[in-house]
Parts: structure tokens; C-alpha cells; sequence
């Protein structure tokens, strides 16, 4: 594959678009309902500011306070700790035009103030952190989408900004599951500069985007917009069953990446793929999730990793019992920290992997829905089970040298605090933005308003 003419392309139509299209709002007289405070959907209460036939602001918040018990009985372990977090601190906000032909999507996320030294999650990496789950960025995703609900018998958009690239599944922070997967480097392409173009008709979906490749390097960086347009990613999905669009009750979709970062000066180019199945819908009136994927790495130089992964959630009045194994790879780099010492969980974020280790994680999880409506309020427990082995790479960093044991339990118990409803889809913008979709209202199957 060409990915330099494929970014061209990509390039040259978002140009187009932008020119083509009219840039002012236009207010379409079957949208929304004539609400102007609340928003009542399938995923619960979303708040909503401005009259009917004018500009909207809508969003949601949330925060997770948490205590987090690392492998229990494990006398001498490094992971053999336990800490309070106030995690995945969020506030997540639409500036939508009369029809939605304009919106300006923002979400800000606090880690970097509530989880500056990270949070334990055992077989988690990436962005400076091991075993434990980096902060992301406080400006999250920052993007700006131009919809237009009428191109060949379908819709579409392009976006531009801080975000995801159109790349894997969705953000972990709005799936059930409270600790992050292995995979979520393999998975999902995020917090990039990007430009994101999506067509979708009758059920299917076509989304292009061109981004820059490094990683933010800390909470506040922003600094990798200068790699902005060395890498490009596409997806290609089909939906079905009740609802459309981010709605769907079904979803397939395959993805492709081409991520180019910069270590120590020097570029080198990974190509990512995805392939997934997510559905979304009742089962005897009691709502169930699920999400199969798998994800692969193919580095230029040294191995790629992989990732195999299936979750489930079903809700049955208050009770949401939860879900999901993976079976998983992931790169074990020169910590900076002896076994006992807080750098134990930091790496440079520069620095080339010594080997891997091969990792099976079992998670169980129930919430219980004490309070429901514009403010929810979750009292939750979850449980991890590790199992870990060397996948390659020099003794010093079989399981038992670094954690004393390969096999192991963490155990989380807190409450999920959402304000303004339930988790939203994140990852997707545009006509595939899940608040636009959400109180747009029904649509047939090609993205249009009955």
C-alpha cells in the first residue's frame, strides 16, 4: 500500500470538501426535539443548553473514585501495593450548529492532576508507564466536524484536531470494563493531531484520516502536532439491526494503520491492524454489550505484538455484571527502577524494547445503579486475574525475576459518578459522533432524518 498517495488523497478531498460545501449553519425543522435542558436517549439523561432551532451545547462528566489492591498475598512483590485514585476524570462537551451542520466536540480529562504518578493496572504500557496506566492528556480531544446530511444518498464529514485517528474500537474510559486493556496501544490510534474524513450509506462506513504519529509525552504536551501528516489510518465498518449510525445494534468493522514516531531523532514506521465485533442491544428487554477484536503490531525493525480480546455487560434492573479475557503481548522495556522503587513503573519513553512478555488477564466486575437519571451513581467492585510468561528476550525478565510470581490478583472496588447520563461511544466524529447521532434522533439507514 502507497501511504504517502493515500495521504495525498486524503488531503486533496478534505480540501475539496471544505470548498464545496456550504459553511453556514443550516437549521433543519425535523431535527431535535424542542428541548432545551435535557436530552433523553438510550443511554440515559445527556444535558443540553439552547433552544431547539439554535445552537446547542450538550455534554456529560464523570469520575471514578477508586482503591486499587495489587496482588494480594504477595509478600515481597513490587506489585504487592495498594492506592486511592481518583481516576478517568472527564467532561465531555458538543458546541453544535441548528441541524448539526457545525460541531465543536472537546473532551478534558484531569489525569494528569489525579493520576500524575499513574494508576495500577498490571500488563498495561505505553507512554512512558509499566503496570501502570499512564494519565492522558488534559485536552483529550478538541475537534472540529463539518456534517453534511445529503451526499449521494448518504452523509458525511470531515473533522479536524486533537483526537482519535479513525483507527480500532472504542475508548476504553466508555466501555464497561474499569481497568484498561493490554491492548490499548494496539487498539485505538488517540490523542493525535488529526484530520478524519467519514462517508457512511445504508449502513456502511468509510473513514480516512491523516495524522501525526509521536505520542504526547506527558499530560500537558502538545507538542506532536509538529508530526502532524506522517501517518495515515482508515476503517471500514457495516452495521445493522436496530438503530444506525454510532446507534447500531450491530457493528463489524476492519482497520489499518500506518504510525510513524520519532525516537532519538530517528522515524520508524508501524503498520496496526484491527478487526472487531461489537453489538449493542436487548436481549428478553435487558440491555447487553459485547466486543470481540483482535489487533496486531508490524513494526519495520524488532517484533510486533498482538492482542485478543472479548467483553461482555448485561444489565438486569440495577445489577450490571461484567466481563472480559484477553490474551495479550506487550513489549518489556528498561525500567528506571529497581523491583520496590515507584520508577519500577516508568520507562523512557524513547528507549527500545528489551523483549516481551505474553499475558492472560481475566476480569470480573459488578456495578450496582444506586442512582439513576442525570446523575448516576455506580458502587462497583472488579477483580483481575494475571497470568504472565516470557515471550522473549534475556532471563532478567522472565515473570518470576520481575514480579517474584506469574501469576497474580488485583482487586478495585469505588463508585462511577456520571453527571448528565450514561458513558457515551468515544473514538468517532462527525456524522458518526455518538452525542450528534444521539440527539439528532431517528435516521434511516443512509444517515437522513425520517
Amino acid at each position: 500500500m502507497d501511504f504517502h498517495a493515500l495521504r495525498a488523497a486524503l488531503m486533496g478531498a478534505a480540501a475539496l470538501l471544505f470548498v464545496s460545501s456550504p459553511l453556514q449553519a443550516q437549521h433543519e425543522g425535523h431535527g431535535a426535539a424542542p428541548q432545551d435542558t435535557l436530552v433523553q436517549s438510550a443511554h440515559g439523561d445527556m444535558w443540553m443548553w439552547g433552544p431547539a432551532d439554535g445552537w446547542r451545547v450538550m455534554g456529560m462528566a464523570q469520575a471514578f473514585p477508586i482503591v486499587t489492591f495489587g496482588a494480594p498475598g504477595a509478600t515481597g512483590s513490587p506489585l504487592n501495593d495498594s492506592a486511592f485514585y481518583l481516576t478517568q476524570p472527564a467532561a465531555m462537551v458538543n458546541l453544535e450548529s441548528p441541524g448539526s451542520r457545525v460541531v465543536f466536540r472537546t473532551t478534558l480529562n484531569f489525569e494528569g492532576i489525579t493520576l500524575e504518578d499513574g494508576e495500577f493496572t498490571f500488563g498495561g504500557w505505553g507512554e512512558g508507564f509499566l503496570d501502570k496506566r499512564h494519565p492522558h492528556t488534559l485536552l483529550h480531544e478538541m475537534m472540529l466536524s463539518l456534517n453534511l446530511w445529503d451526499v449521494a444518498g448518504g452523509t458525511a464529514s470531515i473533522s479536524a484536531g486533537k483526537g482519535f485517528a479513525p483507527y480500532g474500537t472504542d475508548d476504553p474510559m466508555a466501555r464497561p470494563g474499569l481497568k484498561y486493556p493490554t491492548n490499548h496501544h494496539l487498539s485505538q490510534i488517540l490523542e493525535r493531531w488529526t484530520v478524519n474524513m467519514v462517508y457512511l450509506n445504508r449502513g456502511w462506513s468509510a473513514e480516512l484520516g491523516v495524522f501525526g504519529g509521536n505520542e504526547p509525552e506527558g499530560a500537558y504536551d502538545l507538542s506532536n502536532i509538529d508530526s502532524f501528516g506522517n501517518s495515515v489510518s482508515g476503517r471500514v465498518a457495516r452495521r445493522w439491526g436496530a438503530g444506525v449510525g454510532p446507534m447500531a445494534e450491530w457493528e463489524a468493522s476492519a482497520s489499518l494503520g500506518r504510525v510513524v514516531e520519532a525516537h532519538h531523532g530517528e522515524e520508524e514506521g508501524t503498520t496496526l491492524w484491527n478487526v472487531a465485533l461489537r453489538r449493542a442491544g436487548t436481549v428478553g428487554g435487558n440491555p447487553l454489550y459485547g466486543l470481540l477484536e483482535f489487533s496486531q503490531s508490524h513494526p519495520e525493525h524488532g517484533e510486533g505484538y498482538f492482542s485478543a480480546l472479548g467483553e461482555m455487560q448485561v444489565t438486569r434492573g440495577r445489577h450490571q455484571p461484567y466481563a472480559r479475557l484477553e490474551y495479550a503481548t506487550r513489549p518489556e522495556l528498561p525500567r528506571d527502577g529497581a523491583p520496590g522503587s515507584p520508577d519500577f513503573f516508568r520507562y523512557d519513553h524513547d528507549a527500545e524494547a528489551l523483549g516481551s512478555t505474553r499475558w492472560m488477564v481475566a476480569n470480573l466486575g459488578y456495578n450496582f445503579l444506586a442512582v439513576r437519571g442525570p446523575v448516576s451513581i455506580r458502587p462497583f467492585v472488579n477483580a483481575q486475574f494475571h497470568r504472565v510468561a516470557l515471550e522473549s528476550g534475556p532471563p532478567s525478565l522472565e515473570p518470576l525475576a520481575l514480579f517474584g510470581e506469574d501469576q497474580f490478583w488485583s482487586l478495585s472496588f469505588g463508585a462511577r459518578i456520571f453527571l448528565g447520563g450514561d458513558p457515551m461511544r468515544m473514538g468517532s466524529y462527525g456524522v458518526l459522533d455518538a452525542m450528534t447521532g444521539m440527539h439528532r434522533g431517528g435516521m434511516d439507514h443512509s444517515g437522513m432524518h425520517h
